[in-house]
């Protein structure tokens, strides 16, 4: 094998000896399989090791770490400035399926592209009267506070990084029969947690990764976003997984899927959106023949949520790699006490599942891939 520098080649070229040597032939194929972290991990070598892997599937990949960060801070300072109980997200939840779970023509439980939802919470959530404050209501500070999680930070005046989407914060079943909203220790704190993980997890990435040197001190509540932001920038060259070139990837043959939930309530769904649409821009209408993107409706972070979350993106990167069959659908699958009780297909971005008309909604087969409405 060719000698390398890089410490992921190290890993993976040790890796494909390990498995040479036990079974006594040289592989045929490698392939990534990985969610988060590990998704970011999977673009990074198909942009950085092209001739690693032949097949790369990136679930939830957190393209975009740098700007990952400062959105988390964002929110954190803005649920400072006037906090949002547990009990109002789970209302706010329900205000936001009863106006986004029908725009796709079908009332299944499930937001299918919540950009096409024109949620806003000053308007679609009932107010508190001056001066009073309940789980059924928002006082303007607390909708103000939701707006700009939903909007993203913003910047001299511009948005400079997307926001969460609305289904993001659905209730879902929890240990011993709870239902609580997915924001609860994610976004906002909840019982178990003094702060959420997204700003506890933005607040180690700032303090120890970002700013050099490492500042273990730094108050994250002082970050200026008129002013700050450019701290951001050596980290992003080093970490981020924003390079949309992958034509050296394309060349050696390789294969990647990436798949996102609509519902992610960890990593913000629209930095994967917007970097498969970068790599359209990059690359081309043959994209679709090395690298296509399916969005999962209603499914949070690398699973969970609302909407149908199995899927299994391995087995359509390989017979993409070994068979030369392109995944036009991948079938998603709802699993509920052990019974598959609903499935759906992944359609390939910007593509969109539509019922026939005809059969039940719990089943795939009555389900197609089309183009998404203008």
């Amino acid at each position: 094998m060719t000698t390398r520098t890089a410490p992921s080649t190290w890993t993976a070229e040790t890796a494909k000896k390990i498995a040479t040597d036990y079974y006594g032939k040289s592989i045929a194929f490698s392939y990534w399989n990985s969610c988060s972290n590990g998704g970011r991990q999977g673009l990074l070598e198909a942009q950085r090791y092209p001739d690693e892997f032949d097949g790369i599937v990136a679930n939830a990949p957190w393209v975009d770490q740098t700007g990952f960060t400062i959105g988390a801070i964002w929110n954190q300072k803005a649920l400072g400035e006037a906090p949002v109980s547990i009990a109002k997200i789970n209302m706010v939840a329900e205000k936001v399926m009863a106006k986004c779970d029908e725009v796709d023509g079908l009332k299944d439980g499930v937001i299918d592209d919540p950009r096409k939802c024109s949620f806003d919470p000053v308007r679609d959530v009932p107010a508190c009267r001056e001066g009073t404050d309940s789980p059924e209501c928002l006082t303007p500070g607390q909708a103000a506070t939701l707006k700009k999680i939903y909007g993203g930070p913003v910047a001299n005046g511009k948005s400079i990084f997307p926001g969460y989407m609305p289904g993001s914060e659905a209730v879902t079943s929890g240990p011993n029969g709870t239902r609580n909203t997915t924001w609860a220790n994610a976004i906002v704190a909840g019982q178990t947690t003094t702060k959420p993980a997204d700003f506890g997890l933005a607040e180690g990435v700032m303090r120890y990764l970002i700013l050099d040197p490492p500042r273990p001190d730094y108050d994250t509540m002082t970050f200026d976003y008129d002013r700050d932001p450019a701290l951001v920038a050596r980290w992003s060259k080093l970490a981020d997984a924003k390079d949309p070139d992958l034509k050296k990837f394309r060349k050696s043959g390789g294969k990647l899927i990436m798949t996102y939930g609509w519902a992610d309530q960890i990593l913000q769904p629209l930095m994967g959106v917007n970097y498969y649409e970068a790599v359209v821009a990059k690359n081309g209408r043959q994209t679709v023949d090395f690298a296509r993107l399916f969005m999962v409706p209603g499914m949070s972070h690398c699973g969970g949520g609302v909407g149908p979350d199995r899927n299994d993106a391995v087995t359509a990167v390989i017979d993409w790699v070994e068979k030369g069959k392109a995944p036009d659908q991948i079938i998603a699958s709802k699993v509920t006490d052990g019974q598959v009780v609903r499935t759906r297909p992944l359609c390939p971005y910007p593509q969109v599942a539509r019922y026939s008309g005809e059969g039940s909604i719990d089943d795939a087969a009555n389900f197609g891939c089309v183009a998404p409405p203008k």
